[in-house]
């Protein structure tokens, strides 16, 4: 199989997890982990964008559109950053960065999810 077609395994594994563990856990490997890093994929990939609407129509094809919504809302949300965690300013400056810089590209991953799959 090739990569840009993972999302067909993705999307039966998660089937089983929704079965064995829950929708919470399915959702969050689905479309908080495999799906919005399809879409960052997307971004540089042809093969990748081409496959967004039949991996779309697969994920509606498991959950219902209120759930999607709701996961979406809190989807890859992370706790606040403490600089207190750090001993050395400088280094605690570099984490506030990177976590920033983290933090912005999961939150247009996420709304880019979520024009995808919450779309009429």
């Amino acid at each position: 199989m090739k990569l840009h077609q993972i999302w067909h395994e993705q999307c039966d594994a998660a089937r089983d997890i929704q079965n064995e563990f829950g929708t919470d856990r399915a959702l969050t490997y689905l479309v908080g982990e495999k799906f919005i890093n399809f879409l960052d994929a997307a971004e540089t990939d042809e093969e990748f964008r081409e496959e967004i609407p039949a991996f779309v129509a697969e994920i509606r094809d498991i959950f219902e559109r209120w759930q999607l919504a709701a996961y979406l809302d809190i989807a890859r949300q992370t706790e606040r950053f403490d600089p207190a965690d750090y001993d050395d300013p400088a280094e605690a400056a570099l984490a506030r960065k990177r976590d920033l810089q983290e933090s912005t590209r999961d939150l247009l991953l996420v709304e880019r999810a979520r024009d995808w799959l919450l779309e009429e």
